[in-house]
């Protein structure tokens, strides 16, 4: 309704005009257009205002001319909004003074046609100029609305990206970072030099600009070659601990300065460099809590081998190991992030399978996190956490129902839900038995199931909250063994943090002034169960998929790209096809999957009846069990062949065979 109120107005805008130079068809020649350093909004006299009453018909009808062909929303809403501003702020031409260049279009220009050094394509923004000039006022009017159409594409582009990635897999979001482009053009008409508005609307991270000089780099090594950086001589060697005694607070210890110097806490006075006081205590106490340890205020061997091993913990690559167009990719995930990520926030980059804790550009916290399994993804998005639960409930996924439980309530085993410790709940308190539900005819997806809070129960002792439409969260788990590995893809979805005790601590600790006595007391036994607490302060939370990052120095740190997004990216950027791309996502298999078994008719038999059938799907697919609808085909019959029987040799004499052994 808005875009068609929009496309009227221009319409009548138009006509309006047009009557207008049917009454006066002669428009003084003499009459000067404004000057290209005049403001263009409001700013000419009433009786200039006719000078460019041709060059605004122009404009319109092109406008109008370009939204009836064209069938994309997004575009004919930009022209919408193009037309606005030239019938109403716009009292000239914002690109042309005469058939010349205005200065602020040349140096707009400059900028599209340096899209390469943001990783963009400038043919996407490709402005032709007659070079005889224009013959009359429609080739003027297509001119000006082909640059204000270009210069608006590439400001979308450097905001937003390129595509949207949803587009090529449903488990990858972008935020919306909209650019109003009526406010966009008017800032840019407001400046004689619009270059620095222009180049702003690129992502202005610390991450991007990093991966942006090593992109500059790599395509033009000669006009960017990198600053002097230290050598591999010059810069100071990690300091290894030699494994010895244990340490405790009050003690002494000639490893103790080295210590202090590990962990950057200098020492009242040189009599105390060897003094294992409360600050190196507390000091350790904070880095074993990123290493997975809840308390450690003894300084031991395995303090030393967990300092010893994060001071080369992370591999990195030198920069010619890393092909052009992951770098490109890489800065395209950029531009999907919010622009502002938040003072304090939540940093979850899901090939390096870590969570970090931000607090003005600055890690507070760091832990192991599993994710998603390839088939079962966690999604990549931002959005806000809220609240933070203890003892929780747990939700059975509308994947699990249909697929695990399904089958089993609909052949008549009520049971199923008992013996897994879940039950029907509606709200806090309503407990339904599952006689009262007929599972052959109801949509289980809409059924909510529930799990107590115990030791059984996947969420573990406390998740957090980020509410959002792929229902995923950060938990607990009491699969803790599974933080040994170094690949941790075993979840459903949801992130699974090791020490999430210490992750409320930190979180509740910033945002609601918890202290870890606090905690404490909403993980007791007899603590309330399902507890929610609401965060003083909200916290962003941003699934990130960077396998690519670079830092001040240049330098790279590569991850291996587990779910194979980095590939579909560039693929859309090679130009293959979205529609092929999104045809093998596994968002989307998993979605239809889903629906398909949900839609399904449920089979009459049994449980027992199909109980051979049950353990034949199972062993052939995995999914806990075959759907409502799956009836077993039946065995084909095995003819077993007959043996041959062999010939006797028959003997007179009954020891002759054992008589030839010798």
């Amino acid at each position: 309704m808005r875009m068609t109120r929009a496309f009227l107005t221009i319409a009548i805008i138009v006509a309006g005009f047009a009557s207008l130079q049917a009454r006066e068809p002669s428009i003084e020649a003499a009459t000067t257009p404004p000057s290209v350093d005049q403001p263009l909004a409001n700013s000419l006299p009433a009786d200039l205002w006719t000078a460019d009453k041709t060059f605004q018909v122009s404009i319109l009808k092109n406008i109008t001319a370009r939204k009836s062909k064209t069938r994309d929303e997004d575009r004919s809403a930009r022209l919408d909004e193009l037309g606005t501003l030239y019938a109403a702020d716009f009292q000239g031409p914002l690109w042309l003074n005469g058939d010349r260049l205005t200065d602020r279009a040349r140096e707009a220009l400059t900028e599209l046609r340096r899209a390469n050094e943001w990783a963009l394509d400038p043919a996407d923004y490709e402005i032709t100029t007659p070079a005889n000039g224009f013959l009359d006022e429609a080739e003027r009017a297509q001119f000006e609305v082909d640059f204000s159409l270009n210069l608006l594409k590439y400001a979308d582009h450097a905001r937003r990206g390129r595509f949207r990635p949803s587009e090529m897999s449903l488990w990858y979001e972008r935020a919306s970072n909209g650019l109003d482009y009526m406010d966009f053009l008017r800032r840019v008409a407001a400046k004689d030099s619009p270059a620095a508005l222009i180049a702003a609307q690129h992502p202005q991270h610390e991450g991007f600009k990093n991966l942006r000089q090593v992109y500059l780099q790599r395509v033009f090594p000669d006009r960017f070659k990198p600053g002097p950086s230290k050598s591999e001589d010059r810069q100071p060697k990690p300091i290894v601990l030699d494994y010895g005694d244990s340490v405790r607070r009050g003690q002494r210890h000639p490893q103790i300065a080295m210590l202090r110097d590990r962990l950057k806490v200098p020492a009242a006075s040189a009599a105390e460099a060897e003094l294992y006081d409360v600050d190196v205590m507390n000091a350790v106490n904070d880095f074993m809590r990123t290493q997975g340890w809840r308390r450690k205020h003894v300084y031991d061997n395995k303090v030393r081998k967990a300092l010893n091993g994060a001071t080369g913990a992370t591999t990195r690559k030198t920069n010619r190991q890393i092909n052009l167009d992951d770098i490109v990719a890489n800065m395209e995930k950029w531009r999907w992030l919010p622009r502002e990520l938040g003072d304090i926030y939540v940093w979850n980059n899901l090939p390096s399978y870590k969570t970090r804790v931000i607090k003005r550009n600055h890690v507070i916290h760091e832990e192991r996190i599993i994710i998603g399994k390839t088939k079962t993804q966690t999604p990549v998005f931002s959005d806000t956490m809220t609240h933070v639960v203890f003892k929780p409930q747990w939700g059975v996924p509308g994947s699990i129902k249909v697929k695990s439980l399904l089958p089993r309530l609909a052949s008549g085993d009520l049971d199923v839900l008992r013996r897994r410790g879940m039950r029907v709940q509606y709200g806090d308190d309503k407990i339904v038995s599952p006689s009262k539900i007929n599972w052959n005819r109801t949509d289980i997806t809409t059924i909510p199931i529930v799990m107590g809070a115990g030791s059984s129960n996947p969420l573990g002792r406390v998740k957090f909250m980020f509410p959002n439409h792929h229902s995923v969260y950060m938990h607990d788990t009491p699969d803790r063994h599974l933080f040994q590995n170094s690949e941790r893809l075993f979840s459903h979805g949801c992130i699974r943090v090791r020490d999430p005790v210490r992750f409320a601590e930190v979180i509740l600790g910033e945002t609601t002034n918890w202290t870890t006595t606090d905690v404490d007391q909403h993980l007791a036994s007899r603590a309330k169960e399902n507890n929610r607490i609401d965060l003083g302060q909200k916290v962003s939370v941003h699934n990130t998929y960077f396998t690519v990052m670079a830092d001040a120095d240049g330098k790279i740190e590569t991850l291996p790209d587990i779910y194979g997004h980095d590939k579909r990216i560039k693929d859309v950027l090679a130009g293959k096809s979205l529609k092929l791309i999104a045809a093998n996502d596994p968002a989307r298999l998993q979605k239809q999957e889903i629906e398909q078994l949900a839609r399904a008719p449920p089979a009459v038999k049994t449980h027992r009846q199909r109980g051979s059938g049950t353990i034949q799907y199972e062993a052939a697919y995995g999914l806990g069990g075959p759907p409502a609808w799956y009836i077993p085909p039946k065995p084909k019959k095995v003819y077993k062949k007959k043996k041959k029987s062999k010939p006797h040799n028959w003997s007179l004499h009954p020891y002759q065979n054992y008589f030839q052994g010798f």
